[in-house]
């Protein structure tokens, strides 16, 4: 049971949830008996916030169905009124944990991006105060491309396009604990060389020569729900 419990994007700011399908496959009982429950308690469900869905397509056949998500206390209700079998308890026991390891992970996440809030700013202080970058409307872009190919050995186009990035959100909110640590590390060793009055290309050899801090992996996030 190690697919039970998913995150709605790569985000910081996600939210975790499990699918009727899931909860059919391990509870042993099938998707047509889990999707009455649904409807049957959706209103219940519902007190526990908005009750998404997914339509998947199946091969061959024109008719999509729909694939319920439910968030940690909607999972829980609508286990609350399956038979208790020892398939079913085993099932709770691994969805609990699923869960709990999910928001640990999450919480570790967000714990990490604000403590490399101040370096950001710090970045940014130092980069208005440069003589070297005086005038330049391109520093900061220049610098934070910098930043991602000397931390994360990929530019901001590719963090933004494998993760589904939107314009309006900063790409820090999408990284790992280590990625984002890779990131503030070069941050703050940038800052320091623009206190020394370098210019970007004597940056960025300096950079060059201690190698990529962190090769992180393009991550997909999985596809959207749409509410229902």
């Amino acid at each position: 049971m190690n697919n039970l419990v998913f995150c709605t994007n790569v985000s910081v700011t996600a939210s975790t949830y499990t699918t009727s399908d899931a909860i059919a496959k391990y509870a042993g009982i099938t998707r047509k008996s889990v999707n009455e429950l649904i409807r049957r308690y959706k209103k219940d469900l519902k007190d526990f916030g908005l009750l998404p869905s997914e339509k998947e397509v199946l091969v061959g056949r024109g008719q999509p169905r729909k694939v319920w998500h439910l968030n940690r206390n909607q999972a829980t209700l609508l286990i609350t009124y399956l038979d208790n079998t020892p398939q079913v308890r085993e099932f709770k026991k691994s969805l609990v944990w699923q869960f709990d390891a999910m928001q640990q992970e999450l919480l570790e996440r967000r714990v990490s991006y604000q403590a490399a809030k101040p370096v950001s700013k710090s970045l940014g202080e130092s980069i208005k105060s440069s003589a070297a970058f005086d005038g330049n409307p391109f520093a900061y872009s220049n610098l934070n491309g910098l930043v991602y190919r000397q931390a994360l050995g990929m530019t901001a186009k590719q963090l933004r396009d494998t993760r589904h990035i939107p314009q309006s959100r900063a790409i820090t909110q999408y990284l790992t604990v280590k990625e984002t640590a890779a990131v503030a590390k070069v941050k703050r060793q940038i800052a320091m060389l623009l206190d020394m009055g370098l210019d970007y290309s004597r940056i960025k050899a300096v950079l060059g020569n201690q190698g990529i801090v962190y090769n992180a992996t393009l991550n997909v996030p999985a596809p959207a729900a749409t509410t229902g």
